[in-house]
């Protein structure tokens, strides 16, 4: 089970998360209430512990607005507070117990098992999912009555997902949720159990992809498609892109809330520098996170505020008149529509065919799977595609596997080492097929192949391509990283995200990156910091790192060189084209340990 404890006692909240993680619960903690909000927002939570008193607001205040937006958790309240008034308040407010500091840990960590224990009676014990159920009492899993043996830690992976079927499951989740309390396994762990439970789920009769891997984020139960999403008008866009928006606007709209709040405090001469500061801050959080949601100029508008925040004296209009425009723009929801148009750039084919027919049903099947796409009928217009355009991928159709056909395929691995390439062949024999792949060929696929099947082929290639390579994004702002997460998925990186600076080196030192991307304003440390401090370690110095961020000033850039960075992209950022940068320094990262 998960609990999350909000409070800015960081010592005591990390005390309170060791005894109960002693006790197999996964704990998250946020030190105020715009990050606990944003935590209940992400991840389901059994249990919330929440201080009265916070940084941002009033623990009152946050538990009635988890109330009043459906979420029916047990919450305990914690306080200094120990007036019989604000015990009413706190449970009028939607709290089911009310502990007054100094408290003894002991008696929380049992008032926190009653709640659950009285949550889980309450409950109906039977989850179901499809024709798949589980009794978490008699610990029974069965698909259509039919008892599957499953070992503790498939057991403990089915009622993850089944209690959770909507979410995507890092592997680091399932370690916290799996393991918590014991010494954490590498993710290897997690692919042997998930593998072990696919094949019991599959000989019950269950779908081989019942749990289905979402690249480069993780795991979750398969979708089940909404017989009303195609009169909605989304049946084209990937369900967890559109869940992504539907997830955090809310979060967007309230932080248009706290900007317009403050331009109305500056209309009334009552702005404070609290106020302010905060009106930054969020001006700052979307400008980074809404363009890799889909609202570029969103971006924009937000970037023009958080620039205007900074000049004197502050003139109300001026603020007034580009958030009304963001407003806007986010009411309007362009949403779908940009995203066919992102996807479109997220993944550019080269088709290399002679034969004009053949190439033409290609480019269509391409364009219907959303990919960009660019053809040359011979190898002198292919290498200037290649040149000028830097494809995600290569579908080259040979006629016979030697000469000019494998020269120009051995260059091109030579050129671009990291880069897709999928040859449609006729009739290779054992030893054509050791060429290709020794010259450079990803995949070979038989000339009687569909266009259909061959643009399929060329799409799971593309999503099999980064997943040797492990990348770790450091932002504090959550809407960010889940946004990098989905646009980077189709090239299968393996990606740990984390919004805490704090916790750096402990991540660092358990996911040993290839690649590391950070922000640059951050609480607390900043990533010109955090990248200062890498580059003072040996084991570190030549880890590449790239840094993503809303600065465009050259002053932070040659900053962020002078310290050590490898490169720097400024938001919103094209997936592919920040891809791109991570696969081309992988590259030259690579390429520097061989010399």
């Amino acid at each position: 089970m998960r609990i999350l404890l909000i409070d800015d006692d960081e010592q005591l909240m990390e005390i309170l998360a060791d005894k109960l993680i002693e006790q197999h619960y996964a704990v998250d903690i946020a030190s105020n209430g715009e990050m606990g909000w944003e935590f209940i927002l992400l991840f389901d939570y059994d249990l919330v512990v929440l201080d009265w008193i916070l940084p941002d607001t009033e623990g009152i205040t946050l538990c009635q607005k988890i109330r009043t937006k459906g979420y029916e958790m047990p919450i305990i309240l914690l306080t200094a507070r120990d007036r019989h008034s604000d015990k009413v308040r706190g449970l009028d407010a939607g709290a089911d117990d009310y502990v007054v500091k100094p408290f003894n840990f002991d008696e929380l960590t049992a008032r926190i098992r009653a709640l659950l224990r009285r949550e889980i009676h309450v409950a109906s014990p039977i989850l179901q999912w499809q024709d798949l159920s589980l009794n978490p009492k008699t610990y029974e899993v069965k698909y259509r009555q039919q008892l599957l043996l499953l070992t503790p830690k498939e057991y403990g992976l089915i009622e993850l997902f089944m209690r959770h079927p909507q979410q995507v499951f890092s592997p680091g989740a399932i370690i916290e949720n799996l393991w918590a309390g014991e010494d954490p396994p590498g993710e290897e762990a997690v692919r042997t159990h998930i593998k072990g439970l696919r094949h019991k789920l599959k000989a019950a009769g269950m779908a081989k992809d019942t749990i289905t891997t979402v690249y480069g984020i993780g795991y979750r139960l398969k979708a089940i498609p909404e017989p009303t999403q195609a009169s909605k008008g989304t049946s084209n866009y990937p369900e967890h892109i559109i869940h992504a928006w539907e997830k955090f606007k809310d979060v967007a709209f309230q932080r248009i809330a706290i900007l317009e709040n403050f331009a109305a405090a500056l209309g009334e001469e009552r702005s404070t520098t609290e106020l302010y500061a905060e009106a930054k801050s969020v001006a700052h959080k979307l400008a980074g996170s809404l363009g890799v949601l889909g609202f570029p100029k969103g971006s924009q508008i937000a970037k023009q505020l958080e620039n205007l925040l900074e000049k004197e004296p502050l003139e109300v209009k001026r603020v007034s008149e580009p958030l009304l425009a963001l407003k806007l723009e986010l009411q309007h929801q362009p949403f779908e529509e940009i995203v066919r148009e992102t996807l479109e750039k997220n993944i550019s084919l080269l088709i290399i065919d002679r034969d004009t027919k053949f190439r033409q049903q290609l480019v269509t099947e391409a364009k219907n799977s959303g990919m960009n796409v660019y053809t040359a009928a011979n190898l002198i217009r292919a290498k200037e595609i290649i040149t000028q355009e830097s494809p995600t991928a290569v579908l080259y159709k040979i006629i016979f596997p030697d000469g000019e056909d494998l020269e120009f395929l051995e260059q091109l691995h030579q050129q671009k080492p990291q880069l897709p390439i999928a040859i449609i062949v006729k009739e290779a024999k054992l030893l054509d097929r050791l060429e290709i792949v020794r010259k450079g060929g990803s995949s070979i696929l038989q000339n009687s192949i569909t266009p259909s099947t061959a643009i399929t082929s060329v799409v799971e290639l593309i999503k099999s391509t980064g997943t040797t390579a492990k990348i770790l994004i450091v932002d504090d702002d959550p809407q960010v990283l889940l946004s990098l997460e989905i646009s980077l998925a189709p090239w299968g990186f393996e990606l740990t995200t984390l919004d805490r600076p704090t916790q750096f080196w402990q991540v660092l030192e358990a996911v040993k990156p290839d690649l590391l991307v950070l922000d640059v304003e951050m609480p607390e440390i900043s990533g010109i910091e955090l990248c200062q401090v890498l580059r003072s370690d040996r084991r570190w110095q030549h880890l590449p790192v790239l840094f993503l961020t809303v600065h465009q000033d050259k002053k932070t850039e040659h900053q962020a060189f002078a310290i050590g960075a490898d490169d720097y992209l400024v938001k919103p950022v094209i997936a592919s084209e920040l891809a791109s940068r991570i696969l081309n320094r992988l590259r030259r990262s690579q390429f520097n340990r061989q010399h």
